[in-house]
Order: structure tokens, then C-alpha cells, then sequence
């Protein structure tokens, strides 16, 4: 069976690990700042989910060395949220200037079909998006809508390589 390696980042602890619990049924191992789930794609396939907090102020993370065996990564914020946003936007320029990993970025809303528009995205300077990231929304506790993320980044990594 082959492993691939996938991060989930979010400034709020509960929801890379509700994201986790969502698709891998449980955390294997959780501490303060990383959490650990496993899903099977099927009997070939396996993905390690890292679950890895982080905040605006935080530079202590060395990307460089996460980023050697992670095929790619998924990055949560919260889109009613004003700060959710800026604080993952650190993060997210860092990869766009600094990564060629396939990047999807999770709006996680409470209500799937009606998002609202938070006033912050009619703000100057948001996210840059590179060719090598997506964006969607999903329900981060629902089965159904994670399963979507994951498809997602699978189907992103099998076009890098075909």
C-alpha cells in the first residue's frame, strides 16, 4: 500500500481537527499544536492527514521541512469570519512565492448553498491565488462535503502528474 502525506492548516485548532474527524472517522494522535488521522482511499492508497495549527504571529514552523513529504495541503479559515482570513494569509503567501504543492483553500460556511460575502473580501490585498491552488467551500463536519475537498486535492495532484 502506498502512503501520501497531506497537511491540514487552520489558525483554530477545532477545526483542522473536526475537519480530520470528518474524513477519518478518528485522530490518532492529537498534542497542542498537530493532530493525526489516516484515510484510506482504497486498498492502494492511503493518506496520512497532519493536522497543524497555526496563527498570524506564529514564523516558529519550518515549511521547508514539512513541505519535503507532503503532497499537498488543505487550508481551512472560517468565511464569516473577518480574521479568519488575514490570519491565514501569511501562510498562503509563503506558498504562492515558495511552493509548487497542490494547495486547496477551504472556506468552511455553515450553510453550503447560500454563503454570504463577508465584507473582507471587499477589502484590498486577499489571497493571491497561483495556478497550483484551488478554492471551494465546504462544511467541515460533514462526511460528504470533506470527501468533495479530498477528491478535489487527488484530482489536482493526478493532473500535476499526467
Amino acid at each position: 500500500m502506498k502512503i501520501g502525506e497531506v497537511a491540514v492548516i487552520s489558525h483554530i485548532s477545532q477545526n483542522k481537527d473536526v475537519f480530520i474527524k470528518s474524513i477519518c472517522k478518528k485522530i490518532d494522535i492529537k498534542n497542542n499544536l498537530v493532530s493525526f488521522g489516516r484515510f484510506d482511499v482504497n486498498e492502494q492508497l492511503a493518506l496520512h492527514l497532519y493536522g497543524i495549527q497555526i496563527d498570524k504571529q506564529s514564523n516558529g514552523l519550518s515549511w521547508d521541512l514539512i513541505s519535503r513529504k507532503m503532497l499537498g495541503y488543505i487550508v481551512i479559515f472560517d468565511w464569516e469570519n473577518k480574521n479568519s482570513l488575514e490570519s491565514i494569509k501569511h501562510v498562503m503567501d509563503h506558498f504562492s512565492n515558495n511552493q509548487s504543492t497542490q494547495i486547496v483553500i477551504v472556506a468552511n460556511v455553515k450553510d453550503i448553498l447560500h454563503p454570504p460575502i463577508p465584507e473582507k473580501f471587499f477589502e484590498p490585498n486577499g489571497i493571491n491565488l497561483s495556478s497550483n491552488f484551488r478554492f471551494t467551500f465546504c462544511q467541515i463536519d460533514n462526511p460528504e462535503s470533506t470527501r468533495k475537498i479530498m477528491a478535489l486535492l487527488i484530482n489536482m495532484l493526478l493532473e500535476k502528474v499526467g
